[in-house]
């Protein structure tokens, strides 16, 4: 680590132990994208296919549905499976060109299914990926995710064959850092359909929301002034890579103290950032910015009057910390 960032350990510590007494809602792990009924073919590719384009969603919403971000991408991608969308099937990608599949992914996501005005951008970048998804499953797996999923026989490191050591060969789940490969496990073990033997090797999901709420928390300190300076003002910074290295080292900490698996603090803090740590958090502004809050949508709570953390939270008595936002970075590993 460089002297950039610090990992405050104390107060990780003090946020592990406040998330301890926390569970999650069970009916949050019943929602339709992880139970709908369909062939383990079809529901492996949808969440590949969802986690592969799951990257800078901000401007992603069907606003008639009320659907935002990773939302909307599970009902859309929901109403495939039920479906059994051809755009599901084996080999789907690899017959077409780009711009017939921007045309469908660009229709998935519009009202009315107009792809003029889908609100998912970046639509070439994401589609390159799953056509380049595609043609590794074709090349190395006969055309089958359920070829896959026996060849890493629920190993994140299996000599050569893990999830960790074959995925970062496609563009999409390239990230050093392992968000997309880890989100999609996540969904994967939640949906039934994998048993991750190695938990231990798991690298914390981390997004922006996330690295937003451990910096105003103060778990991970800024010491850079004009890297400090630069996240208030919300400038572009050329890398992320330390400040997220930290926030990973940081919720390392918090699962060992908290007793909730890495994979399941996604669930506290990504919900958290999304609703209740935004650009108006809820301790100064009295209301979260979704509606329902995902956070109390998620984690099981008698009332959700005020944010869960003041107690902990150095951004709630302090504006120097609650103005920091995550590192404006291009991206598409989160």
């Amino acid at each position: 680590m460089q002297n950039n960032t610090l990992v405050n350990s104390n107060l990780c510590e003090e946020t592990g132990l406040l998330i301890k007494g926390m569970r999650l809602r069970k009916a949050f792990y019943q929602r339709p994208f992880l139970t709908v009924a369909a062939p383990p073919e079809t529901r492996l590719r949808a969440f590949f296919y969802a986690a592969a384009i799951c990257h800078q969603t901000y401007t992603l919403k069907n606003e008639e549905l009320g659907l935002y971000g990773w939302d909307y991408l599970e009902y859309v991608f929901t109403n495939l499976m039920k479906e059994r969308d051809e755009f599901l099937l084996p080999g789907a990608m690899l017959p077409v060109n780009i711009k017939e599949i921007s045309f469908k992914l660009a229709s998935l996501f519009s009202p009315d299914k107009l792809p003029k005005l889908t609100t998912l951008d970046r639509l070439e970048e994401r589609v390159l990926f799953l056509i380049n998804l595609d043609a590794f499953i074709d090349i190395h797996f006969d055309s089958q995710l359920t070829n896959l999923m026996k060849a890493a026989n629920g190993k994140l490191f299996n000599k050569g064959h893990g999830f960790y050591e074959t995925l970062p060969a496609t563009f999409a789940f390239s990230d050093p850092m392992k968000k997309k490969i880890t989100f999609l496990l996540k969904l994967l073990e939640e949906a039934g359909m994998v048993e991750i033997e190695d938990k231990e090797n798991f690298v914390p999901i981390m997004d922006y929301h996330m690295q937003r709420v451990l910096l105003r928390m103060g778990c991970v300190e800024i010491i850079d002034s004009e890297i400090r300076t630069k996240l208030v003002h919300h400038y572009l910074l050329e890398s992320d890579e330390e400040i997220r290295s930290a926030c990973i080292e940081a919720f390392k900490i918090i699962s060992q103290i908290s007793g909730h698996p890495v994979t399941k603090l996604n669930d506290f803090f990504w919900s958290l950032g999304r609703s209740c740590c935004n650009s108006k958090p809820l301790c100064q502004f009295h209301q979260c910015e979704k509606n329902p809050c995902t956070f109390y949508q998620i984690v099981d709570l008698p009332e959700h009057s005020k944010c869960s953390f003041v107690s902990t939270c150095k951004g709630f008595g302090d504006e120097s910390y609650r103005s920091l936002w995550q590192p404006v970075v291009e991206t598409h590993y989160y």
